[in-house]
């Protein structure tokens, strides 16, 4: 079973704005908020900003919890997905992030420079609880323990091990490998934490990066469980548009929370019903391929960060 625990710690979720009344009703949409510094929510029909990061790219923008979202990079944008693919495609091209907001009644042009997508990778900070804890969250397993303290561990190891999970060209083929790989990579990071080996600001980074991997690890297991529910044999490729059931309370919808762009691999959503819930319905082998795309595109952000300031 993946590790709930290590999402719980990495996982964004409502925001509550100051002075608005009470939290938010909608998941936030935080696509890339580790380096624009800003989150945005589905609310009355239209975007507006949920959250803004202190010292981030969008403070410095301008940008203030709030503003209705009108336009990001001249493209219309009404939902989360609509905001996610802006966001994602301007982090990809590296280029600057052009909002259009509404403001006290009036029109107001916000700018995102270029340099957003050369800054660090922040952890995002967690959500307040507003409400009791699920069975899964009560349950949920820390971080792994550090490696021994004869154990050699630097910052060009983890970014090579991570490098070396998913590559485009070679993705993985056994769970229980990657399991243990991933394990590896996550004791290896704690073990710079521990033993401040590593900026505060480089540890957090590499654990962004390294949720991107925990998620891949979910789908890939829920994948498993379905083939082993078929008795489908191992050798045979599951393909993209296979369909497997999650619930609410599961790490399937926690991690689709998590990640935004993953709606694209939801086809639908748990639903309460007389007697109880009805599964919903998303595609695990897409939503792997997707989460091993963004941990790619991450940590080539961040070892371009590193290699910048000469660690």
């Amino acid at each position: 079973m993946a590790r709930a625990g290590r999402l719980t710690a990495l996982a964004a979720g409502v925001a509550v704005l100051a002075g608005a009344g009470g939290a938010w009703g909608a998941a936030a949409c935080e696509e890339n908020r580790g380096q624009t510094g800003v989150a945005v929510a589905a609310r009355e029909g239209r975007l507006e900003v949920a959250a803004v990061d202190p010292d981030s790219a969008a403070s410095a923008a301008g940008v203030s919890a709030g503003d209705a979202v009108v336009q990001a990079n001249g493209v219309v944008v009404r939902s989360c997905g609509d905001w996610s693919r802006a966001v994602r495609e301007a982090g990809k091209d590296r280029k600057a992030l052009l909002l259009l907001v509404v403001r006290g009644g009036g029109e107001v042009p916000l700018v995102l420079a270029s340099a957003t997508w050369g800054r660090a990778v922040a952890a995002v900070p967690p959500p307040p609880v507003v409400e009791a804890p699920t069975v899964k969250a009560v349950v949920a397993k820390p971080l792994p323990e550090p490696l021994p303290p004869e154990t050699h561990v630097s910052i060009d190891e983890v970014t090579r091990g991570l490098d070396a999970l998913a590559p485009a060209d070679r993705p993985p083929t056994r769970l229980d490998a990657y399991s243990h790989d991933l394990l590896r990579i996550h004791r290896q990071v704690e073990t710079l934490a521990a033993r401040q080996a590593a900026p505060e600001t480089v540890v957090k980074a590499l654990r962004t990066v390294v949720g991107y991997y925990d998620a891949a690890e979910v789908a890939w297991s829920a994948e498993d469980a379905m083939r082993e529910k078929e008795n489908r044999p191992r050798h045979l490729p599951s393909s993209e548009a296979m369909a497997v059931p999650f619930f609410a309370d599961s790490d399937a919808a926690a991690t689709i929370d998590q990640f935004p762009f993953l709606r694209d691999a939801v086809s639908r959503d748990p639903r309460p019903g007389v007697i109880g819930e009805s599964s919903g319905s998303w595609r695990p082998v897409a939503a792997r391929t997707l989460l091993w795309e963004h941990g790619r595109e991450e940590l080539k952000r961040v070892m371009g960060w590193l290699a910048d300031a000469g660690r």
